[in-house]
C-alpha cells in the first residue's frame, strides 16, 4: 500500500483508538480476578452465602404491596410470602402443577385451570413463576379470570438470572420491562398495569456470579439503571 497522506492519517487514527482503549482499561479495570475465574462463587443464586440479590428486590416489592395481599389469596408452591407480607388475609390457597407437593391445595396448570371458578381471589401472588410457563399469554389471561373485580395480580420475573438446573426443561423466559408492559397490558389494559425494574449492571454481574445481598453495599442496592435491570415487578388490577 502506498504511503500517502490518507494512509498515514488512517494509521494515526488507528493508533489513537488503540491508545484510548488502553487508557480506558487502565482507568476502569475489571474487578480483580473476575475475568480469571472459571465459574461463579455460588451455583445456587447465592442461597448458600445469604439472601440472593433478586430476593431482596422481591421482598421490597411485596413490602410495598402489603395492602394488596388481602382477603382470599392464591400463591404458587407454598404460602410463605402471603403469610409474611399479607395484610387482612382471610385465607391462602396454594397452587401447584405437581400433585406431589403436600402444601398444594389446588392442583392445576396456570394456563388452563377450569376447576377454579371465575372471580375467586382478591390477590394472586406469583414470584419467579411466570418464566417457567411457556404460554405466558394464556397464564396471564387465566390469572385475570380467577381474580375478583378489583383484585390484584402481583408478579416478579427475572430479566437476567442463571438457568434452573432442577427445572431446566421448563425454564423458558427472561423478560424486559417493555415486554412485561405489553404482555400484562394486553390482558389487563395498560392503565391497570404498573411495571418497575430493579437493579444495575454491577448488581447483575454480582447476581450471576452468585454473590449474596449481604455482600453488597446498601448504596449499590439503591442504584437502579433502566438499561441493566435484573428483576421486573408487575402489579396488575382487574377492573371493577
Amino acid at each position: 500500500m502506498p504511503d500517502t497522506p490518507a494512509v498515514r492519517r488512517r494509521r494515526l487514527d488507528f493508533l489513537d483508538d488503540r491508545r484510548r482503549a488502553i487508557l480506558l482499561r487502565l482507568a476502569r479495570p475489571a474487578p480483580h480476578g473476575l475475568l480469571r475465574r472459571r465459574g461463579p462463587v455460588s451455583r445456587g443464586w447465592g442461597f448458600d452465602r445469604g439472601l440472593p440479590i433478586d430476593r431482596h428486590f422481591i421482598e421490597r416489592f411485596l413490602e410495598l404491596q402489603r395492602s394488596d395481599i388481602r382477603g382470599r389469596v392464591l400463591e404458587v408452591k407454598d404460602d410463605g410470602y402471603s403469610r409474611r407480607f399479607g395484610g387482612a388475609v382471610t385465607s391462602v390457597e396454594v397452587l401447584d402443577i405437581d400433585p406431589g407437593n403436600a402444601a398444594a391445595t389446588v392442583i392445576a396448570d396456570l394456563t388452563s385451570a377450569p376447576q377454579i371458578p371465575d372471580d375467586s381471589y382478591d390477590c394472586v401472588l406469583l414470584t419467579q413463576v411466570m418464566h417457567l410457563i411457556y404460554d405466558l399469554h394464556s397464564a396471564v389471561t387465566e390469572c385475570r379470570r380467577i381474580l375478583k373485580p378489583g383484585g390484584t395480580l402481583l408478579v416478579t420475573m427475572p430479566t437476567i438470572s442463571r438457568c434452573s438446573k432442577e427445572l431446566q426443561h421448563s425454564d423458558f423466559w427472561r423478560i424486559t420491562p417493555a415486554g412485561a408492559r405489553r404482555l400484562f397490558g394486553d390482558v389487563f389494559r395498560q392503565e391497570n398495569v404498573d411495571v418497575v425494574a430493579y437493579g444495575n449492571a454491577v448488581l447483575g454481574a454480582a447476581f450471576l456470579m452468585g454473590v449474596a445481598v449481604e455482600e453488597v453495599s446498601s448504596r449499590q442496592l439503591r442504584r437502579h439503571d433502566s438499561l441493566f435491570p435484573i428483576l421486573v415487578t408487575i402489579r396488575a388490577t382487574k377492573e371493577l
